[in-house]
C-alpha cells in the first residue's frame, strides 16, 4: 500500500532574484512580503483541500515565524488545519512540526485535542524542539527553557512538555512538578463549594482531596469577598478538557536530523520524518529502526507496544518513517514556470544553508546547492510523469520500504504561484499516483 502526503512549507509567491554575490533573495519590499503572507494563509488551506480531492492521504504543515523573505511561513499549523477539517472528510491533518518548546503544554494539549475532535479523529500531531534562534529565543527562550542556545536545556524543556501533553490527553486528573512547569502552581487557591459538592456525591469516582486540599478560612475579607480565593483550600490537580477523540492520543511525528533525535523518537513511539538527501535519509531511517528494536518497539497504543512494525512504513500500525521530495512535472508546467521553480528551490536552500543543512549536499557549508546538485542528491525530482514514477520508486527501493510506502511531496516553492503549485499537486494525483498504487497495491 502506498500513502502519499503533500507538505506545504509556506514559501512566498513573490519573485526571487540573484544578487551580485550570488545570494537568492525575495524580489520585493518588506511591506509586500507582509501582504503576501496574508495570501499564503489562504493558499495553504486551499492546497490542503485540493490534496484530499486528488487522492492524498495526509497534509503536513510546518511551524515557522518571523522570516523576512518568507522562505518558510506557517505560524499556526493546527489553526490552518482546523479550516481544512471543515472542508474535508478523509485527509489526515499532520504537522511537521509544532515546536512545543514555544508553547504552554496545557494549552497546546487542548488545541491539538480540538483539532482531533473537529476532524473526527484525523489529527496527527508533530512535535519538535526548534533550531532557529530568532524563533526559539523570542517564543521559548525567555519562557520555559526553550532556548536553542543551550541544547541540553532545550532538550530537557522539550521532554518535560511532551510528558505534560500526554498526561493532559490521557489522565482524568493530573498534576506535574518539574524543572520548568508546576501544574497547578503550588499557590493556587481554589475553594469552590460547587465542585466540592460534585466530588462528595456518588456520581464521580474521585474525592475532594484528589482535587483540592479543603480547608476553611477567610483570607481576604472585604466588600468584594470571593470564597474561591478567600477560602483556605489549595488546588492539587487539573482536568484538561477536551481530550482527543483518538485513544489514547493521536499519532505523533518528529523531524529527525541527528542520531540523538532518531533515538528519542524511536524510544518514545513517535514516527520519524527526514527531508534530506538520499544517503542522509537512509542513515536516519536505519538508525530509527535500530533504536526502535532496541527499545522494544514502543507504540503510543498499549495493545501494540512491543510488537515489531514493518521496515520503512507500516500502514496497519501507522508506524514508521516518512521522507519526501520537491517534485515538478514538466508535462503540466511550461519552461518559464520550471525555471522559476528551480530558482525557487535554490532560494529555499539558500535560506537553509546557514543552519548547516546544505553541507552534506555540497561538501561546503558556505556553498548553496544548485537545482542540478539537489536533483543529483535525490532532494528534488523534475521531469515527465514516467521519470517521476521511476525516481520515486527508486527512492523507495533504496531506502528499503517493503510492502507499504509513505512519501511526502513539496509542490510549492518560492516564486511560483499557488495556482501553478496546485496544478502540480493535481498532476501527481492523476498521473503519478496510479502507477505507485500498482507497485504498492492495497490489500
Amino acid at each position: 500500500m502506498v500513502q502519499i502526503a503533500a507538505i506545504h512549507n509556506g514559501s512566498t509567491n513573490l519573485p526571487t532574484k540573484r544578487t551580485e554575490d550570488g545570494s537568492l533573495i525575495t524580489d520585493a519590499s518588506l511591506r509586500e512580503v507582509h501582504q503576501d503572507c496574508q495570501q499564503l494563509v489562504k493558499d495553504q488551506i486551499e492546497h490542503g483541500v485540493k490534496a484530499e480531492q486528488h487522492g492524498f492521504d495526509r497534509i503536513f504543515f510546518t511551524e515557522h515565524h518571523f522570516e523576512l523573505t518568507a522562505a518558510e511561513f506557517s505560524p499556526n499549523p493546527m489553526m490552518s488545519q482546523m479550516a481544512i477539517a471543515s472542508q474535508t472528510e478523509d485527509i489526515k491533518l499532520c504537522q511537521g512540526t509544532n515546536i512545543i518548546t514555544w508553547h504552554d503544554p496545557v494549552r497546546f494539549a487542548e488545541q491539538a485535542a480540538m483539532l482531533d475532535i473537529l476532524s473526527d479523529g484525523r489529527a496527527e500531531i508533530g512535535v519538535g524542539r526548534g533550531y532557529q534562534p530568532r524563533e526559539n529565543e523570542v517564543l521559548g527562550g525567555q519562557y520555559w527553557g526553550g532556548t536553542i542556545q543551550d541544547q541540553e536545556k532545550n532538550r530537557a524543556s522539550f521532554e518535560e512538555k511532551f510528558e505534560i501533553i500526554k498526561k493532559a490527553w490521557t489522565e482524568d486528573l493530573f498534576s506535574h512538578q518539574g524543572e520548568f512547569h508546576t501544574i497547578p502552581p503550588s499557590y493556587t487557591k481554589w475553594h469552590h463549594d460547587h465542585e466540592k459538592a460534585f466530588l462528595e456525591s456518588d456520581v464521580t469516582e474521585y474525592e475532594v482531596d484528589d482535587v483540592m486540599d479543603w480547608k476553611n478560612a477567610d483570607y481576604y475579607s472585604s466588600d468584594l469577598w470571593n470564597s474561591v480565593v478567600s477560602g483556605g483550600s489549595t488546588l492539587k490537580s487539573l482536568s484538561v478538557f477536551p481530550q482527543p477523540m483518538q485513544e489514547p492520543y493521536p499519532q505523533l511525528w518528529q523531524p529527525v536530523s541527528t542520531y540523538r533525535s532518531c533515538d528519542w523518537a524511536a524510544q518514545n513511539g513517535v514516527n520519524g520524518m527526514t527531508f534530506a538527501h538520499t544517503e542522509g535519509v537512509r542513515k536516519n531511517l536505519e538508525r530509527y529502526y535500530s533504536a526502535a528494536e532496541e527499545a522494544g518497539w514502543p507504540d503510543r497504543r498499549p495493545e501494540y507496544d512491543g510488537e515489531p512494525f514493518r521496515h520503512g512504513w507500516d500502514e496497519e500500525r501507522e508506524r514508521g518513517f516518512i521522507t519526501g521530495r520537491w517534485i515538478f512535472n514538466t508535462e503540466v508546467g511550461d519552461d518559464e514556470t520550471f525555471e522559476k521553480w528551480k530558482q525557487g528551490v535554490e532560494h529555499t536552500w539558500d535560506f537553509f544553508g546557514p543552519f548547516g543543512f546544505t553541507a552534506p549536499i555540497t561538501g561546503d557549508p558556505e556553498q548553496v546547492p544548485t537545482a542540478e546538485e539537489l536533483e543529483e542528491k535525490g532532494v528534488i525530482i523534475a521531469g515527465d510523469t514516467d521519470h517521476i514514477v521511476d525516481r520515486v520508486l527508486t527512492q523507495a527501493e533504496m531506502l528499503g520500504y517493503e510492502e507499504h510506502f509513505n512519501f511526502a511531496i513539496f509542490f510549492e516553492t518560492s516564486g511560483v504561484s499557488n495556482e501553478k503549485t496546485n496544478k502540480q499537486l493535481e498532476a501527481f494525483g492523476e498521473k503519478v499516483l496510479p502507477h505507485l498504487e500498482e507497485e504498492y497495491p492495497s490489500p
